[in-house]
């Protein structure tokens, strides 16, 4: 395909709805090497261009992509920064104006790292697996899964709040030029952020990389609630506009050099270090936007457990702790631990959901519709592995009226799309029901259990 060609195939893909439908669109493209070739530089996480302000055209070619040009070869050279500033615009603008319209349109879309086409990298790696690179990430472990005795507990554990906000990587590259990306690399507008993005410039070195969580403030209400914040900023990055009263707010964590942003990649300098360096750049130059998230130190964990649960009772997600000497790495740390709000509801099952269509579990169980004993709170909970799908498959009404322990992390209250409340993020708490019981908590009970986590207490007894 031309570039012509491929920008209507991606167009095609941009205005089909289903996801099962744009999975196969893509498949059926990444045949093709010039289309693989524009999703790799349009969605490869380490090819940036360095462009903040894409020129208009001002005259209109005929060409297409490395035909009589050299496309690819121009944007290797923004991504190595062989070219910048004027000269990288400069470059830029004859590319554009020597493309035809449909050609120029994707080289500013590759530029952008946004096809306007409604899928993401996980889409092109269904399509051709390793075709993107994952997005170097340090995820935190459960404490079951590390051993906080070994934490430098005399030194100081640092504990800072579990943030309801969007996770959000900050680049500062050299001659002013800021990137604002997802966990997964997928780029936010810049251009929506121009005030934090110019605050960025002027507060943070060059040659480094923020970790934190963007939230919204809105004059007079404060920092919107996630399910606001969260929808606001999606719409953002959807090409939307924050209000005149509404700005985008940073709480940083964590800053490590550009250079180990790489798979595998590591910064061996211990979190407190890079801690005190954040505090000192945050203090060392006044602004609004950009903040250290709430950080403070303890000396053990009962008192770290008090910060998780005082946060939880101003209704927050809880904290996460960090081993002072912790490096930042990509993949699992178990030098930091999330402490958060997890209970256990036992719920009703009054149905059998099907699995999706066009996924492994088509034409079998999917999930089962659970309710508690009072009917007020309703949630479909997702079964919990293959042996236990064999087992509902072999009798589904086995399961119907039994009653099964969910495992959540907070309450949804009733919303416009439903008068009852719901469970945020259920999962069964073993592949069986309970053979023990027959009847299902109650609202009350579930609410009450709740409150009785963020307490750090477990509520006995029947219902």
């Amino acid at each position: 395909m031309n570039s012509r060609e491929i920008l209507a195939a991606i167009n095609e893909i941009a205005a089909t709805a289903s996801k099962n439908e744009k999975e196969a669109l893509v498949r059926k493209g990444v045949v093709d090497a010039n289309f693989c070739r524009v999703l790799e530089y349009a969605y490869n996480p380490f090819k940036t261009y360095g462009i903040r302000q894409i020129p208009e055209r001002t005259t209109y070619g005929a060409g297409y992509f490395d035909e009589g040009g050299n496309t690819f070869a121009l944007l290797d050279r923004l991504i190595a920064r062989d070219l910048t500033g004027l000269a990288a615009r400069d470059a830029v603008l004859d590319e554009i104006n020597r493309l035809e319209e449909s050609s120029a349109e994707l080289f500013v879309r590759i530029i952008r790292k946004d096809l306007r086409a409604g899928f993401s990298e996980s889409t092109c790696n269904k399509a051709k697996k390793g075709l993107i690179p994952d997005f170097p990430y340090m995820r935190c472990c459960l404490p079951k899964d590390a051993k906080l005795s070994s934490f430098d507990w005399k030194l100081g554990v640092v504990s800072q709040e579990k943030a309801d906000g969007m996770f959000a990587n900050i680049d500062r590259e050299e001659g002013g030029i800021v990137r604002i990306t997802s966990r997964q690399g997928s780029p936010f507008p810049v251009e929506a952020f121009d005030k934090l993005v110019d605050e960025v410039v002027e507060r943070i070195p060059a040659g480094v990389q923020m970790h934190g969580e963007l939230l919204v403030k809105r004059e007079g209400e404060g920092i919107l609630p996630r399910e606001i914040g969260n929808g606001i900023l999606n719409s953002v990055a959807c090409g939307g506009s924050f209000l005149a009263n509404e700005k985008p707010i940073y709480l940083v964590w964590d800053m490590i050099p550009l250079n180990a942003v790489a798979t595998k990649g590591k910064c061996e300098q211990p979190y407190i270090k890079r801690l005190s360096r954040i505090i000192a750049v945050l203090n060392s130059k006044p602004g609004t936007a950009i903040r250290l998230i709430e950080t403070k130190i303890f000396h053990s964990l009962a008192d770290a457990y008090a910060h998780a649960g005082e946060l939880m009772r101003r209704g927050k997600e809880g904290t996460v702790i960090k081993n002072p000497h912790a490096i930042w790495k990509d993949g699992t740390s178990k030098e930091q631990v999330k402490l958060k709000l997890e209970f256990s509801v036992d719920l009703k099952v009054v149905a059998i959901i099907p699995g999706t269509v066009g996924t492994k579990t088509e034409g079998r169980a999917g999930a089962l519709a659970c309710e508690s004993d009072c009917g007020g709170v309703r949630v479909n909970v997702a079964v919990k592995n293959e042996s236990m799908r064999d087992a509902v498959d072999v009798d589904p009404s086995d399961w119907v009226g039994r009653v099964i322990e969910v495992v959540a992390n907070d309450i949804m209250k009733p919303s416009e799309s439903s008068e009852l409340h719901s469970l945020f993020l259920p999962r069964m708490a073993a592949p069986a029901y309970r053979t023990d019981k027959t009847q299902a908590d109650s609202l009350a009970r579930i609410l009450a259990q709740k409150e009785a986590a963020v307490f750090g207490e477990t509520l006995k007894g029947a219902a």
